[in-house]
């Protein structure tokens, strides 16, 4: 059976990887795919709309996504302190949240951050290889959010290697019951945001598909 790392990054694939040290592109992973009709591309496009059918619109924040289902929405600060956003919540038994998308605005410094559409292949690997190391973070990669736009595609780590005397050697280890999928990316008006994906107990394939095309459909109004 494939293992929770493969598994998510074989799942990035939905939203169109950047091939990264594989000496393939995108033009090279289309040429290699099979041809598909219009007939096809136009099923999997009427899919795609029909499982994401409800456009939530968020008047504080400014922005548009379309959703599986109208979701309960309450104040991403409610769940993170002193943060900036929205959870859309699409399943929960009381107060345990079981599937929801987590909306964050002002999710990093935007001068921290280089421009992803201008990183070339040696620079994006560093930058990731820096956050990976800086964060708790199974697996990164870099994605085509958009035809002009990419993305920092992440899954959390269930156990996190921490440095807690600050002499910068990890003594402790963090365990999480529970893994989530996370983005990062510029809005197409600048903001700065994350769009966070919580399933509960276990990612499910289903829940990704969603959520992945839910970030490919995020739109600053």
């Amino acid at each position: 059976m494939m293992n929770k790392k493969a598994k998510m990054l074989t799942a990035l694939g939905l939203m169109g990887v950047l091939f990264m040290g594989t000496g393939m592109n995108q033009a090279d992973a289309k040429e290699k795919a099979p041809a598909q009709t219009e007939q096809a591309e136009g099923t999997q496009a009427a899919d795609a709309q029909n499982a994401l059918s409800y456009v939530y619109t968020s008047k504080k924040y400014g922005y548009t996504i379309n959703c599986p289902q109208k979701p309960n929405v309450i104040p991403a600060s409610e769940l993170y302190e002193g943060k900036e956003g929205e959870i859309l919540i699409f399943d929960n038994d009381g107060y345990n949240i079981k599937n929801a998308w987590v909306v964050l605005k002002n999710a990093f410094d935007t001068y921290a951050m280089p421009d992803l559409n201008t990183l070339n292949e040696y620079d994006a690997r560093k930058y990731l290889s820096l956050l990976m190391r800086s964060n708790g973070y199974e697996a990164m990669e870099l994605i085509n959010r958009t035809e002009k736009d990419k993305a920092i595609y992440a899954i959390t780590a269930k156990e996190v290697e921490i440095d807690t005397d600050g002499d910068g050697e990890p003594d402790m280890t963090a365990k999480s019951d529970t893994q989530m999928a996370v983005t990062f990316f510029r809005g197409n008006k600048g903001g700065c945001y994350s769009v966070q994906l919580i399933d509960n107990p276990e990612l499910r394939d289903t829940a990704i598909d969603l959520f992945q095309k839910g970030v490919v459909s995020f739109k600053e109004k």
